[in-house]
C-alpha cells in the first residue's frame, strides 16, 4: 500500500469537491470538520487499545441528547447544556474507571450498556412527549444550519491538532502504560485530554453529525492505516486527511445514488480497506 498516493488522493479529492458549486459549503463544511476529528481521533483509540471506549461512546451521546431534550422539555433548560453534562459525567466516569485500574474492556462495556438502557428510556419519553429524535439516530449533516456546519468544522480543526499533540505521549502510554506511570509522566493528565477529545467529538457532535457516522469515522479509519504508517504524529495527520477525503467523497456518493452519507462513508472506507489489505499482499498470500 502506498499511503501517500491515498493522501495524495484524497486532498486533490477534497479540492475537487469544495470547489465545486454543486454543493452547498454547510455540507461540505460538516463533513469536513467530522472526517478531520474522527480520522485524526481514531489512530489515537486503536494505538490505546480503547476502540471498546470508542463503540461505546456514541451510546453515551445518543442516551445523553435524548436525556437532554427530555429535560429540556419537562425542566425548561436548555436541551444542549443538559446534553452535554449528562454525556461527559458518562464518559469521564468511564474514562476514571479505567484509570484506576478497571479493564477498558470492562468499563466499555458497562458504559454501553448503561447508556443504551438509557436510551430507550429518552427515546420513549421523547416519543410519548411528542419529540423527533430520529435525525440524531440515523443523522443528516446535510440538514446542518450555517452556524451547526461552522461549528462542526472548527471542533473538528481544534481537535486534529489537539491529537496531533498529544499522539506520541498517547502511543506510549498505549505499548506500556506502567513504564509510563513509573518514568513520571502524567498520565491522568493525558488521559483526561484524550477523553475530553472522545466527549466533544461524540457527545458535541451528534446532533449534526448523527450516531451512526460517528461510529464509522471513529472506528475505522484507525484500521485502516496503522498497518501501513508509522510515527504517531504521522498516523493523526494521516488519519485526519483520509478521515476527511473518504467524509467528502462519501458525501459526493450519497447525493448520486440518494443514499445518508453516513452509509457511503462506511462502505467507501470499507472498500478502502479491502483494497489496501490487497495491495499490501495479505489477501494474497505474500
Amino acid at each position: 500500500m502506498r499511503i501517500q498516493a491515498i493522501i495524495a488522493f484524497t486532498v486533490i479529492l477534497s479540492a475537487i469537491i469544495t470547489g465545486t458549486s454543486a454543493y452547498p459549503w454547510e455540507w461540505t463544511a460538516t463533513m469536513l470538520g467530522a472526517g478531520l476529528a474522527y480520522g485524526a481521533l481514531s489512530p489515537l483509540l486503536h494505538s490505546r487499545r480503547l476502540l471498546f471506549i470508542a463503540g461505546a461512546a456514541p451510546h453515551a451521546a445518543l442516551a445523553a441528547a435524548s436525556l437532554g431534550v427530555v429535560a429540556g422539555g419537562l425542566l425548561g433548560v436548555d436541551h444542549n447544556i443538559a446534553s452535554m453534562l449528562i454525556g461527559f459525567l458518562m464518559i469521564y466516569s468511564a474514562g476514571y474507571a479505567a484509570y484506576k485500574g478497571m479493564d477498558p474492556d470492562v468499563a466499555a462495556a458497562l458504559l454501553a450498556g448503561f447508556t443504551a438502557s438509557l436510551s430507550i428510556i429518552g427515546l420513549y419519553i421523547a416519543s410519548r412527549m411528542g419529540l423527533q429524535l430520529s435525525g440524531v439516530i440515523l443523522g443528516d449533516p446535510l440538514l446542518a444550519s450555517s452556524i451547526e456546519a461552522l461549528a462542526v468544522l472548527v471542533i473538528g480543526v481544534i481537535i486534529f491538532l489537539a491529537s496531533l499533540l498529544i499522539a506520541r505521549k498517547a502511543a506510549y502510554i498505549g505499548v506500556d502504560r506502567d513504564d509510563a506511570l513509573i518514568s513520571g509522566s502524567r498520565v491522568w493528565l493525558y488521559d483526561l485530554v484524550l477523553y475530553s477529545i472522545i466527549a466533544v467529538s461524540t457527545v458535541g457532535l451528534i446532533t449534526v453529525v448523527g450516531f451512526i457516522l460517528e461510529h464509522v469515522l471513529l472506528l475505522i479509519p484507525g484500521a485502516l492505516i496503522l498497518p501501513f504508517v508509522r510515527g504517531s504524529r504521522v498516523m493523526v495527520l494521516t488519519g485526519g486527511v483520509i478521515g476527511a477525503g473518504f467524509s467528502l467523497a462519501g458525501l459526493m456518493a450519497s447525493t448520486t445514488l440518494s443514499i445518508p452519507p453516513a452509509a457511503a462513508t462506511g462502505l467507501l472506507m470499507m472498500a478502502g480497506y479491502g483494497v489496501a489489505l490487497y495491495r499490501s499482499g495479505v489477501w494474497r498470500g505474500g
